[in-house]
C-alpha cells in the first residue's frame, strides 16, 4: 500500500538517500580532519577515539528511543525533519569548538539525532518499496552514504587547506538544512502496510514489542551489530584517514583520495549485494559480504605505503561493504510484523552503536597510542569476522517474504 505509484516511490527512496549520505558525511567527514584538529586542540589518538565513541553511544540511545516512539505515535515525516535540523546544526557546533569537552557535547547531539534518523529512513524505504525491490532501495540509502563519504574527504581537506578545519565543517552543515525543506515540501507519511486505509493506526504496547524481542534473527542482528559496528565503524572508518597519515606517511591530501576511493567501492558492494539478495537468498548474500568484510582491514596492512596495490585489493573486496544493509535493516525488518520495522531495525542499531560503537573507538584509539595504529588493525580482523561465524545462525526470510508474496496475488 503506498502512497502513490511508482513515481514516489523512486522519489521518496531519493530522498531517502541524501538523508542517509549526509548523515554518515557529518559523522565520519570530520575524521578526515583528525590530523589537524589534533593539532589544534592538543588531542591524542584515544581522546580523539573517545569523539567517535560519543557519537556511537549517543546514536545507540537515540536510535531505539525515537524510533520506538515514531512506531507509537505514526508520524515519521515531522521526526524526520526536526532529526535532520538538529544533526545538522549540531556539525555547525562541532566547527565552534575550541576545546575537548566542546567537541565531545557538539557530537554527543549529533549522535542523539542521527540514530533514529537512520531507522526512520530505512523503514520508510521498506514500507514505500515494491516486493520486489526491497533489497535494492535498502542498499541505495547505504550505497550513496558511500558516495557522499567518497565525495567528502576531498571536499573537506581541500577547504581545510586553504581555510582551516573549521570552515569544512561549516560547510557541510547546510545541505541537511536544504534537505529538511525538501522533506517538508514532498515526503508524504508512510502508510503503515497493516493498518487499513482510513483507520487510526493502533497503539504499540509493550506486549507487542515481546514479538519483534522473540525473533533470533533480531537477537543474532543485534549480537553481529556489535561486531560490525565496532570492527567496520568505530575502528576502519575512523581511524583510516589518521593510519595512512601516521602509519603509510603519505600526505593528507593522499589519505583522502584512498578514503573516497574506499567509499566508491562501498557504493558497488551496497548496490550489488542487496540486489543479489533478492536473486538468491539473504543469508548467503549476508555470508558472502561478511567474509569479504573481515579481509576489509587487510589492504591498509599489507600496503600502507604503497597506494596502488592498496586500491587494487580495497576494489577486490568491495562486495563486502554490502554487509551493513543486511545485518541491520534488512533481515531484521523482514524478520517481523510491517508495523514494528522501525523498532526491529532500532534494536540492532542500539546494541551495535552503544556496545560496539563506543568500546570499539576508545579501544582502537587506546591500542594506537600504546601499540601503534597497525596493530588496531590487525586485532580488527578478528572483530569483524565474528559477523561471519555469527551470521551462520541466521533464519532465511527472503525465501518467507517471496512465498507470502505468491500467496497473495494467488488469493487475489
Amino acid at each position: 500500500m503506498k502512497s502513490s505509484g511508482s513515481k514516489y516511490e523512486n522519489l521518496i527512496v531519493a530522498l531517502m538517500c541524501v538523508v542517509y549520505g549526509l548523515v554518515f558525511a557529518d559523522r565520519f567527514g570530520i575524521t578526515n580532519l583528525f590530523p589537524q584538529i589534533a593539532r589544534s586542540l592538543h588531542l591524542n589518538d584515544t581522546q580523539l577515539g573517545e569523539t567517535m565513541s560519543a557519537v556511537a553511544l549517543a546514536w545507540g540511545f537515540g536510535a531505539v528511543v525515537f524510533a520506538y516512539v515514531s512506531d507509537i505515535i505514526g508520524n515519521k515525516k515531522r521526526m524526520l525533519i526536526a532529526l535532520v535540523l538538529v544533526f545538522s546544526i549540531s556539525t555547525l557546533f562541532s566547527g565552534l569548538a575550541t576545546s575537548f569537552i566542546g567537541l565531545l557535547l557538539a557530537r554527543v547531539l549529533l549522535g542523539a539525532a542521527e540514530g533514529p534518523t537512520i531507522p526512520l529512513v530505512q523503514s520508510t524505504v521498506l514500507m514505500e518499496s515494491s516486493p520486489h525491490r526491497k533489497g535494492r532501495n535498502t542498499g541505495l540509502p547505504i550505497a550513496t552514504s558511500a558516495l557522499f563519504n567518497a565525495i567528502t574527504p576531498i571536499l573537506l581537506v581541500c577547504i581545510a587547506t586553504r581555510w582551516g578545519w573549521r570552515y569544512g565543517l561549516f560547510v557541510i552543515t547546510i545541505p541537511g538544512l536544504i534537505v529538511a525543506l525538501f522533506l517538508a515540501r514532498f515526503m508524504k507519511e508512510p502508510l503503515r502496510q497493516d493498518v487499513p486505509s482510513g483507520s487510526a493506526p493502533g497503539r504499540v504496547r509493550w506486549a507487542d514489542v515481546r514479538v519483534v524481542l522473540r525473533s533470533r534473527n533480531v537477537w543474532l542482528s543485534m549480537c553481529i551489530a556489535i561486531f560490525f559496528v565496532g570492527g567496520c565503524i568505530a575502528t576502519l572508518n575512523t581511524f583510516m584517514p589518521l593510519y595512512l597519515v601516521k602509519v603509510g606517511h603519505v600526505s593528507q591530501s593522499t589519505a583522502a583520495l584512498v578514503v573516497s576511493f574506499y567509499g566508491i567501492m562501498s557504493i558497488l558492494g551496497n548496490i550489488l549485494l542487496p540486489s543479489l539478495s533478492d536473486k538468491i537468498d539473504r543469508k548467503k548474500a549476508f555470508l558472502i559480504a561478511s567474509f569479504l568484510s573481515t579481509l576489509s582491514p587487510v589492504p591498509f596492512i599489507a600496503f600502507a605505503n604503497r597506494v596502488p596495490l592498496m586500491l587494487l585489493a580495497i576494489f577486490v573486496l568491495s562486495l563486502g561493504q554490502g554487509i551493513a544493509s543486511m545485518c541491520m535493516f534488512v533481515i531484521p525488518g523482514e524478520s517481523v510484523p510491517p508495523r514494528f520495522i522501525a523498532t526491529a531495525q532500532a534494536l540492532p542499531n542500539f546494541v551495535g552503536e552503544v556496545v560496539g560503537g563506543t568500546i570499539g573507538s576508545i579501544v582502537a584509539g587506546w591500542l594506537g597510542d600504546h601499540f601503534g595504529l597497525r596493530v588496531t588493525m590487525i586485532v580488527d580482523i578478528a572483530i569483524i569476522g565474528m559477523t561471519f561465524v555469527l551470521g551462520l545462525g541466521y533464519k532465511e526470510t527472503a525465501l518467507e517474504l517471496n512465498q507470502a508474496s505468491h500467496e497473495l496475488n494467488t488469493a487475489q
